[in-house]
């Protein structure tokens, strides 16, 4: 078995209300899905990260730099491809654009394995089967939105059983990118922001309420929030700071009983490790579709098991990695929170052939299929595609 041929699909979705947070606001919705097939048949599919910049770039750098490396080998052999791509790479990779790409590419190739072997990932991947708590997420500040709608919106979705539910915060005039990025909407006091956390507490009732910064604050305004996140019990503080600021982390990490999480906005499992030694989190969380795939998120498992903390995953996109994420999470022993986005995208139960994830009670495990588990329908994909 050896691999053939790669294709790539630029997805496009225009949502019908926008969606603002401390980094920035948007209308529309991108993705980006990797589809390897082997010369016997078989087909992967993976998703690499695509959070606004242009999706040719990373096409290009997908069909033009990666697959050139790993056309004609075995699929059987994740981990020397993996690395083999990162070697190759090394002196304009090892971070960045190129892992994200790596990370759909090493997605697909898992999932051909996975089908290959005739068994799902997560058996494949250690087979620790603990079905994993799941929270809503969303949260987003909406121009549309009254703060009972907000508080309406959380409490139907913990009565709909989820454990939690995820909102954003810190779109405040301090953040640390101001007037550098641009004017960002419904920007608001640091009291107006702590009423509206403070609302959606109170609308989570016994569920777990998580906050997220979006890496905008320093250390001195997260440990500002952190302060006033205690009095109301917050699960998390993810991504207080940004994740080269590691010293500014630790120092909210210390001063604060409120567990931290991050760092979605980190790749490769060389920078969590310094972050994870330096007591900069408490709860792991990279995105498998940007750290490097499914090859780097279980190395930084592991390690945060090494360490005794829990681990997640960041997962707000499509399918692919809705399964990806869940199958390492429910794989490993460590593994904790699914998170499960609310916002409209058509690119999840919409261009499947069959669910591959399921919810019951507030608990979600991955689908017993090989591999992802996941058939994509290319058919009900092409409307999608830009």
């Amino acid at each position: 078995m050896k691999i053939a041929a790669i294709e790539t699909f630029a997805l496009h979705h225009t949502m019908p209300y926008t969606l603002a947070f401390a980094r920035g606001s948007y209308s529309e919705r991108e993705a980006l899905l990797v589809k390897i097939t082997t010369d016997d048949g078989i087909v992967g599919w993976g998703e690499s990260a695509l959070w606004g910049g242009p999706p040719s770039v990373s096409q290009v750098v997908i069909e033009k730099e990666i697959f050139p490396l790993i056309e004609g080998e075995s699929p059987l052999r994740p981990e020397y491809l993996w690395e083999k791509v990162y070697q190759e790479t090394y002196y304009h990779g090892r971070k960045g654009i190129l892992l994200a790409c790596l990370s759909g590419v090493d997605i697909a190739i898992w999932d051909i394995l996975g089908k290959a072997a005739g068994k799902p990932l997560w058996q494949i991947f250690g087979g620790f089967g603990r079905p994993v708590e799941s929270y809503a997420s969303s949260g987003y500040y909406r121009a549309d939105r009254t703060m009972d709608d907000f508080a309406n919106e959380i409490s139907g979705w913990i009565a709909r059983g989820f454990k939690g539910y995820k909102m954003k915060i810190g779109n405040t005039s301090e953040v640390i990118h101001a007037g550098v990025t641009g004017e960002i909407p419904l920007r608001r006091s640091f009291e107006d922001d702590i009423a509206r956390i403070a609302t959606a507490r109170a609308a989570t009732g016994e569920g777990r309420l998580f906050v997220d910064a979006n890496t905008s604050l320093d250390a001195a305004q997260a440990m500002r929030y952190a302060d006033r996140l205690e009095a109301l019990d917050v699960g998390w503080f993810e991504e207080p700071v940004e994740p080269e600021n590691i010293a500014g982390a630790v120092q909210v990490a210390e001063r604060t009983r409120i567990p931290i999480a991050g760092f979605e906005t980190e790749t490769n499992k060389f920078t969590f490790k310094h972050l994870i030694d330096a007591g900069a989190m408490q709860i792991v969380q990279p995105d498998v579709v940007q750290v490097g795939g499914l090859t780097e998120a279980r190395k930084i498992a592991a390690y945060a098991q090494m360490c005794h903390l829990p681990f997640t995953s960041k997962n707000y996109s499509t399918v692919i990695s809705q399964a990806a994420a869940l199958s390492l999470l429910y794989a490993v022993p460590n593994g904790r929170w699914f998170e499960r986005e609310i916002d409209p995208l058509p690119w999840r139960d919409e261009i499947v052939t069959h669910p591959a994830i399921t919810i019951d009670q507030g608990f979600s495990m991955p689908s017993d299929a090989p591999g992802l588990g996941v058939e994509i329908d290319e058919a009900a994909l092409a409307r999608w595609i830009r």
